[in-house]
């Protein structure tokens, strides 16, 4: 087969593969998390162990981030995705075999998911960076869907297999394996026409990635970004049943938070892309995470729906945005990856802090509205940072389009 001919389905290869791992990074997360009691139970977890248990996903979201780069390096971001994706299965498919394999399972589990994540911003840039902005939003949309789908269907498929936990959590597994096997034989015809593949040295950069331009102010604003998402998805359902509300319902707004951001997710990334500067919706996006945070602190309870939609809206948004400036702002589509590794390695570490800081501070007696209060700093340096890292880069030698050729007539004397 020619080269041309194994491009033709490329970018529709490329585009089915970022959405199969979009909908396979959260839901192995999210079904666990909804199930704890049953896991309790069904695996006699220590208090402690159980704790580990949901630590160990976000613990390896920055733990792993630096061998990003090292798979891409080593198979190329195409078959290292394949490789993540069947590890992630395996993983899933062994960990309901006992309490070890539960927790030995999840932390492959973790780090092929952190993997994944940072490995597709390259992805999306090296086969579909004609449309990255509209991919880097289908991408992020459609990891909210994962995350919502774990969440709501855990217990009702729980209750469909009689209360089997073991098979309540394989079967979350089975499309996951469906996705590896199609990256399986993807991989090697995207692979053949990977045009990071191909890039001259100049236009990959000799420097360290640390230095290169918006790396630490597009890190900020994952970071913060990420802070106030784990913050919120760790406490929510406490904070809104201190203010009166039942268990229940603190669920449903939980599920709400992601479900009403799934349209942001979409079109925020890829409205930004059209501008030579995203400042603008950075900009947008923090200030309507600074009300709804304000509202969920200090608005009547009967309001809480509402603005529980609004920080939705405004922290699916900003991952959109975040994903989105990886892919704009990374010096090359070759060190892309390595760009994504410290941006999410860093902000992932830097957001693990939230959800702690907000447990310790609420069991020393402070209150919820002044806790969320203080997220609203956390919102204000995100909005800093986003407008930095939204700046527009000015080009590079090798970006620079070529000189102007003169017109013949100017080129050569006429001696006529």
């Amino acid at each position: 087969m020619t080269e041309r001919g194994v491009g033709i389905g490329a970018p529709l290869l490329a585009g089915v593969l970022v959405v199969g791992i979009g909908l396979s990074v959260r839901s192995p997360i999210t079904s666990v998390s909804a199930l704890l009691p049953e896991i309790d139970a069904a695996y006699e977890f220590s208090a402690a162990g159980l704790a580990t248990l949901s630590a160990i996903p976000v613990l390896l979201f920055g733990l792993a981030a630096p061998l990003a780069p090292v798979f891409a390096r080593r198979f190329g971001v195409d078959r290292a995705a394949a490789v993540l994706l069947t590890a992630l299965g395996v993983a899933m498919l062994v960990r309901p075999l006992g309490a070890t394999a539960l927790i030995a399972g999840t932390v492959v589990v973790g780090a092929s998911i952190s993997l994944l994540g940072i490995l597709t911003p390259q992805l999306v840039r090296t086969h579909l960076g004609h449309r990255q902005g509209l991919w880097s939003g289908v991408y992020t949309s459609v990891f909210g869907v994962s995350a919502a789908l774990g969440a709501a269907l855990a217990m009702p498929l729980l209750d469909a297999l009689g209360g089997d936990t073991a098979m309540a959590l394989v079967i979350w597994a089975l499309p996951i394996c469906l996705v590896a096997a199609f990256a399986l034989l993807a991989a090697p015809r995207l692979a053949a026409v990977a045009p990071s593949d191909r890039e001259p040295r100049s236009a990959t950069g000799d420097g360290s990635i640390l230095r290169a331009p918006r790396v630490w102010s597009v890190t900020g604003f994952f970071g913060c970004q990420a802070l106030i998402y784990f913050a919120l998805t760790a406490w929510l359902p406490t904070i809104v049943i201190d203010r009166g509300a039942d268990a229940a319902t603190g669920g449903l707004l939980l599920a709400w938070l992601s479900v009403a951001g799934i349209p942001a997710a979409l079109l925020a990334p890829a409205i930004a892309a059209r501008f030579r500067s995203q400042s603008a919706m950075t900009t947008l996006v923090s200030m309507l995470s600074a009300v709804g945070l304000a509202g969920l602190a200090f608005a009547p309870a009967s309001s809480t729906v509402v603005f529980v939609a609004v920080l939705g809206i405004a922290q699916s948004a900003a991952f959109g945005l975040a994903v989105g400036l990886i892919v704009q702002k990374a010096p090359s589509a070759a060190r892309t990856a390595s760009f994504s590794a410290v941006a999410q390695g860093v902000g992932y570490a830097v957001a693990a802090l939230g959800p702690l800081a907000l447990g310790m501070f609420s069991t020393a007696g402070v209150g919820w509205s002044t806790l969320l209060a203080a997220l609203l700093g956390v919102a204000g340096a995100q909005l800093v940072f986003g407008v930095f890292a939204g700046r527009p880069l000015r080009p590079t030698a090798a970006q620079a389009p070529p000189p102007a050729r003169e017109p013949e007539h100017l080129e050569r004397p006429n001696h006529s």
